[in-house]
């Protein structure tokens, strides 16, 4: 009889009797019950549950310690772990927020811990104020549970500045360049929008501020879905500070707004303020 782990294991077939073991019990089989290739199947699933009972007696091995010990470090870049010591502020008015192991405080009109970023609302081409009630028809929306047709949202995450692929800006104009550009408009001065066939052959709407810089140098850059019901959308990703990138999201029936959007998000976002 062998013992390991607080556990006993025999795997030696006895007379007539062939073992069975498991963490729970013992149970025996007669041999004239098995035929030979059974019998072998038998033993060969005894010595599996053998070795996963050895691998969990044993524990995680030091490397697998760490490599789980770095998840939860990375984890905890971007979310409140315990030990934390969260920034003092007005619990009233004001949130933390934790991004990339650092704090930064914003107000609660607009910044949520619970997304780790920002929202706010758009109604009729402009934004609604907190301060004031909704417009009948906001409302009516918002009791019905979509409120995400009128709300515009910033999340916010840990970045380590290795940009996998050109900017949108940049992916924009080399899509013209090599003939994709399907069709192009000024919708009002400093607004155009783009329409393009990606590579897989489906067409995409892109709204370009021509007059205004985003974080990277380039003119910001808005990409919408367009006669999708399954993916009714606008979506944009920036690097908002060394270390922290953000995406924005909304519904693409605003994407003709995105002028205005991006100057609300831009405003919003000068509002957090790191510790």
């Amino acid at each position: 009889m062998t013992k390991t782990g607080g556990v006993a294991i025999d795997i030696v077939v006895r007379g007539r009797f062939n073992l069975l073991a498991d963490c729970g019990g013992i149970g025996f089989l007669h041999e004239s019950d098995l035929d030979k290739g059974s019998l072998m199947k038998v033993r060969q699933s005894i010595l599996f549950v053998l070795a996963l009972m050895l691998l969990s007696a044993c524990g995680p091995s030091e490397q697998q310690k760490a490599k789980l010990a770095e998840q939860k470090r990375l984890e905890c870049l971007d979310k409140f772990c315990p030990g934390d010591v969260e920034p003092k502020r007005d619990v009233r008015t004001e949130v933390a927020l934790k991004l990339n192991g650092q704090w930064f405080i914003g107000p609660s009109e607009y910044f949520s811990s619970g997304i780790n970023g920002a929202a706010f609302e758009w109604w009729n081409h402009e934004p609604l104020s907190r301060n004031m009630k909704r417009p009948p028809e906001a409302q009516a929306l918002a009791v019905a549970g979509k409120g995400y047709d009128f709300s515009i949202e910033i999340f916010l995450r840990r970045h380590d500045g290795i940009l996998q692929r050109p900017s949108q800006y940049e992916s924009l104009r080399a899509a013209a360049a090599e003939g994709r550009l399907v069709g192009k408009e000024q919708l009002r001065p400093g607004l155009e929008r783009w329409r393009v066939k990606a590579q897989g052959g489906l067409p995409g709407v892109w709204y370009v501020a021509t007059d205004l810089k985003s974080y990277d140098g380039n003119s910001p850059v808005l990409w919408c879905s367009e006669h999708d019901v399954k993916a009714d959308f606008c979506t944009t990703g920036f690097i908002w500070r060394p270390g922290i990138a953000g995406d924005m999201r909304f519904h693409a029936k605003h994407g003709p707004d995105w002028l205005e959007i991006f100057h609300e998000a831009t405003r919003i976002l000068q509002l957090l303020r790191k510790t």
